[in-house]
C-alpha cells in the first residue's frame, strides 16, 4: 500500500471539529430525547454512585472500589452533578457522559490521528455516533468507561502529544480512564508494544520510559490490586457453560453481524451454526494475516478489544444461576460488552478498505452511505420508564433529616437508599 495514503494532507481546524462535536451531542440527544428531558438514574448510577456520594459525602466514596475495582469516572461525575441538586443529578451525568463521547469524537478527528486519511476517520465518527445496540449504555455513567477505554487506546495508537494543553488533556484523560475500570491492564500491554517497536527493542523501551509510560504503569498496578484484594462475590459464581461452538456463534452474531444490525433482527444467528461458523472464519483469518503482516497500530487495535472480551467472557455478570455464555444470545443481554468490539470491528472493516489502493478512498465513502442506510433503522432508542424517582424525590425532600427511603430508579425493580440530611 501506498505510505502516502496515511499522510493528511490539510487537519480539519478546531472551529470544525468543534461544530462536529456540536452536531454529535444533538445526534446523541435526538437518539434519546428522554436523557435530557427526563433523566433518571439508572442502576448503580443511582444505587451506588448517587446514594454513596448523598449519603457519605464525596472524598469518602471517591477513593472506593466497587466490583473488584475502581471506578473514579462515575464518583467524580456524580460528584459535580450532585451539586445540581438530586433531581437534577442524573441529567448533570447524562450531559457529561455526552460530553466524553463527543471529546472522543473530537480527538478522532484531531491531527493527533493523522496516521489515518481523514476520509476514515469521518466514517469511524458516523457509525461511532450511530452504533446499533446501545441501550444499555445510551447514556449514563455506569457505562462510561467502556467509552474512556476506547478513548485511552486512540490517544496510545495517536502521534506523542505536544504542547501544555495536550499533555494536560492526554494526562487527565489516562488517569480519569485507567482508574475507571480494568481496561488499563488491557491498555498497559498496547502501550509497552508502542514504545518497543518505536525505541527499538525491550531494553531501549525500558530505558526511555517517560512519565505517560509510569503513570499507567502505577495506574494499572493500582487496579490490579484492587481487582486481587476484591472478594470472589465481587463477580457471579454461576459456571459459564463455556464451549468453542458457543463461542463462535457469540463472535459473528454479537460482534460481526451485531455490529450492523439491531440483534433483534438477527436473533435467529445463533441457531444458524454453519453462518456463524463461516463470519467466524471470514473474520477471523484476514485478522490473523494482518496481525503478522501489519506494524505495530494494527496490533494494538487487535489486542485490547481481543484481551478486553477475553476477560468479559472469563468473568461474565449475565447470571448468578444459570449458565452464562447462553445468556449472551438473549438480543439485549450484555450489551456493554460489545460497545469497544463492535467499534473496533468496524474499523477493521476500514482497514481492510485501506488495502485496496485503486479508489479505495471512493470505497469507503460509499461503505459509509450503506452503513448510514442500514444504522437508521436503529436510530431512535426506546425512553426509559416512568420509574417513579421525581415523585420519590418530591416525597423525600418533605421528610424529616436522619429518614431513610428507597427511591425507585431504572431498571424497573432497582431503587436507591437515602438518608435525609
Amino acid at each position: 500500500m501506498n505510505r502516502t495514503m496515511w499522510n493528511e494532507k490539510k487537519p480539519l481546524n478546531t472551529a470544525v471539529i468543534l461544530g462536529v462535536m456540536a452536531f454529535s451531542f444533538i445526534v446523541f440527544v435526538l437518539r434519546r430525547p428522554d436523557i435530557v428531558t427526563h433523566a433518571q438514574p439508572w442502576a448503580e448510577d443511582g444505587k451506588i454512585w448517587m446514594a454513596g456520594i448523598y449519603n457519605n459525602g464525596f472524598l469518602s466514596s471517591l477513593f472506593l472500589p466497587q466490583n473488584g475495582y475502581y471506578q473514579t469516572i462515575s464518583r467524580l461525575t456524580y460528584g459535580i452533578s450532585m451539586i445540581l441538586g438530586i433531581s437534577n443529578a442524573a441529567l448533570g451525568a447524562n450531559v457529561i457522559a455526552i460530553l466524553i463521547r463527543c471529546f472522543f469524537i473530537g480527538f478522532i478527528l484531531s491531527s493527533r490521528m493523522k496516521f489515518a486519511p481523514l476520509s476514515y476517520r469521518l466514517a469511524a465518527v458516523i457509525y461511532f455516533i450511530l452504533m446499533p445496540n446501545q441501550e444499555e449504555g445510551f447514556v449514563n455513567i455506569t457505562n462510561i468507561h467502556w467509552y474512556l477505554s476506547m478513548y485511552l487506546v486512540a490517544v496510545v495508537m495517536s502521534e506523542d502529544s505536544h504542547g501544555i494543553a495536550w499533555k494536560t488533556h492526554d494526562y487527565a484523560l489516562l488517569v480519569i480512564s485507567a482508574l475507571s475500570g480494568p481496561f488499563v491492564v488491557f491498555i498497559a500491554p498496547c502501550l509497552l508494544l508502542k514504545r518497543v517497536c518505536e525505541r527499538g527493542g525491550i531494553a531501549n523501551a525500558i530505558k526511555g520510559v517517560n512519565t505517560f509510560d509510569a503513570v499507567m504503569a502505577i495506574c494499572c498496578v493500582i487496579q490490579v490490586a484492587a481487582i486481587l484484594l476484591s472478594p470472589d462475590t465481587a463477580r457471579s459464581s454461576a459456571p459459564l457453560g463455556a464451549s468453542v461452538g458457543i463461542l463462535v456463534k457469540i463472535v459473528a452474531y454479537r460482534i460481526v453481524a451485531g455490529s450492523f444490525f439491531n440483534n433483534e433482527l438477527i436473533a435467529f444467528m445463533p441457531y444458524e451454526k454453519w453462518v456463524c461458523l463461516a463470519l467466524f472464519i471470514a473474520f477471523i483469518v484476514p485478522a490473523l494475516y494482518f496481525f503478522v503482516k501489519s506494524g505495530w497500530r494494527f496490533k494494538v487495535a487487535l489486542i485490547f478489544p481481543v484481551l478486553m472480551i477475553g476477560f468479559a467472557l472469563a468473568k461474565p455478570m449475565m447470571s448468578v444461576t444459570d449458565p452464562q455464555w447462553p445468556v449472551f444470545f438473549g438480543p439485549i443481554n450484555g450489551q456493554r460488552y460489545f460497545f469497544v468490539t463492535n467499534f473496533a470491528f468496524y474499523c477493521f472493516v476500514l482497514f481492510l478498505f485501506s488495502r485496496i489502493n485503486c479508489k479505495s478512498k471512493l470505497i469507503v465513502s460509499v461503505f459509509s452511505l450503506v452503513t448510514i442506510a442500514i444504522l437508521l433503522p436503529s436510530f431512535s432508542i426506546a425512553p426509559m420508564p416512568e420509574s417513579g424517582f421525581k415523585e420519590d424525590i418530591e416525597k423525600f425532600n418533605d421528610m424529616d433529616s436522619g429518614s431513610k427511603m428507597d427511591i425507585r430508579i431504572n431498571p424497573p425493580g432497582w431503587t436507591m437508599q437515602l438518608i435525609k440530611k
